[in-house]
């Protein structure tokens, strides 16, 4: 889905299935805030990671594993609304 730049594109590994501009949804959430893949990278440790920004309030950031978001526990995709 998404090959990521810089070290991991250059040693060959597994692209991560997370792509910035992806939305998500924390599960059980009760206000329902969307967040938004603004940056995906490896830190030094090796595991990927990416930073989700509130589309409500930019401000408003978190960093979290790839795996973690991609396993569907605690985040799930942003679906939207159909049209009225």
């Amino acid at each position: 889905m998404i090959t990521l730049m810089g070290d991991m594109a250059m040693i060959g590994r597994k692209a991560a299935p997370i792509q910035v501009g992806d939305r998500f949804v924390r599960n059980g959430d009760l206000f329902g805030k969307t967040w938004e893949v603004s940056r995906v990278w490896e830190p030094v440790l090796g595991i990927p990671h990416v930073r989700l920004v509130s589309v409500e309030r930019w401000s408003e950031t978190r960093i979290i594993s790839v795996a973690t978001l991609a396993g569907r526990e605690f985040y799930s995709p942003y679906e939207a609304p159909p049209p009225a």
